[in-house]
């Protein structure tokens, strides 16, 4: 894109229609009679279909333009919204899934590297990323006609035509990941993996998609109000480990109540761990000595093939999901110490 704030234009517009399948999709899952062992099983599945598919739609849209592979999955999410409706197999379920989410956030991470060159810039974006979350809590709390969410969604390819096509690259695999990133990359993915469960925890204690979706606004709207100081004003790699381990208890506080009008308390203090971590898991992601194409296959891969590993262990324990979080904060816990300044 020609600059950073059309950038911004695109972030904010795309995400809008995919956080509902990002954040809402393990519910609809499980209101199609889906068992929840079922649905860890249906994103080992996404993940590993994404391991694949994120590496060709970069190499794919190296070759033809970025623009092209971001058209298919705006396309492809809107046929995901319509197919979670009338569908039950697993298998294409996990697919279409896997390719509206790896047609997209690879492809996001390549401008992001290339457009933001600073912290301010990479906060720019989460705030972007906020008030789209805001606004597809709204539409999920609203109900709002699976229709109206595929017309949305097939509008996310209005930003894309202004994308300009850039010439292939030569795509160059890093040899040298910082051992610190690479263990960082690691234990993100529990905080990724809870994010994913956590909406179904909340929905089967309140039984309404409506209060995830109002418990995703307070998370936001905490999100807001902190990303800019914390940003500017403290040292993350100095602070990072004891706002993760607050965190890290505020998650354990959370699995441990069950009055809805408590938890919407603790979503203003959880949404501000959230996004600490997120702000941190980017600049991680992003600051790399040399950021090409191939850093970014790599990192996707290696993303994706933690989650598998996670799910896959998961699936195979005997557990119910509030263990299953409860594990899943451990290696967030282990997290914090994995954050340096020499990560990266």
């Amino acid at each position: 894109m020609k600059n950073i704030k059309s950038y911004y234009l695109f972030i904010f517009i795309t995400t809008l229609t995919r956080n509902i399948i990002d954040i809402y999709s393990v519910i609809y899952l499980y209101q199609k009679n889906i068992s929840i062992k079922n649905i860890i099983a249906i994103y080992v599945l996404i993940y590993f279909f994404g391991i694949f598919i994120a590496k060709y739609s970069i190499i794919i849209g190296n070759k033809i333009g970025y623009k092209y592979i971001l058209i298919i999955s705006a396309i492809t999410t809107s046929v995901t919204f319509y197919i979670l409706t009338v569908n039950t197999n697993v298998y294409v379920i996990a697919f279409l899934i896997s390719l509206s989410i790896f047609t997209y956030h690879p492809i996001r991470h390549l401008y992001g590297i290339k457009l933001s060159n600073s912290k301010k810039d990479i906060s720019g974006i989460l705030i972007y990323i906020y008030i789209a979350n805001f606004l597809s809590s709204v539409i999920i709390i609203k109900s709002i006609n699976v229709i109206y969410l595929i017309i949305i969604a097939i509008l996310g390819i209005i930003p894309t035509l202004f994308i300009e096509t850039e010439k292939a690259d030569k795509i160059i695999y890093p040899t040298n990941i910082n051992h610190n990133k690479l263990c960082f990359f690691f234990f993100d993915q529990f905080r990724i993996t809870f994010l994913l469960l956590e909406p179904l925890f909340l929905y089967l204690i309140s039984n309404a998609i409506s209060y995830v979706g109002y418990f995703n606004i307070i998370l936001t709207i905490s999100s807001v109000i902190c990303i800019h100081y914390i940003a500017s004003k403290i040292e993350i790699a100095e602070k990072y480990k004891y706002i993760n381990l607050i965190f890290v208890i505020i998650l354990l506080l959370k699995l441990n109540i069950n009055n809805q009008y408590i938890l919407l308390i603790i979503a203003l203090l959880e949404g501000i761990g959230i996004r600490i971590n997120e702000l941190v898991s980017t600049i991680n992601l992003y600051d790399y000595h040399k950021p090409n194409i191939g850093y970014i296959i790599i990192c996707e891969q290696l993303f994706c093939l933690t989650r598998v590993l996670i799910l896959g262990i998961l699936y195979f324990l005997p557990i119910n999901l509030k263990l299953t979080l409860y594990l899943l904060i451990i290696g967030i816990f282990l997290l914090g110490f994995q954050y340096k300044k020499d990560t990266i």
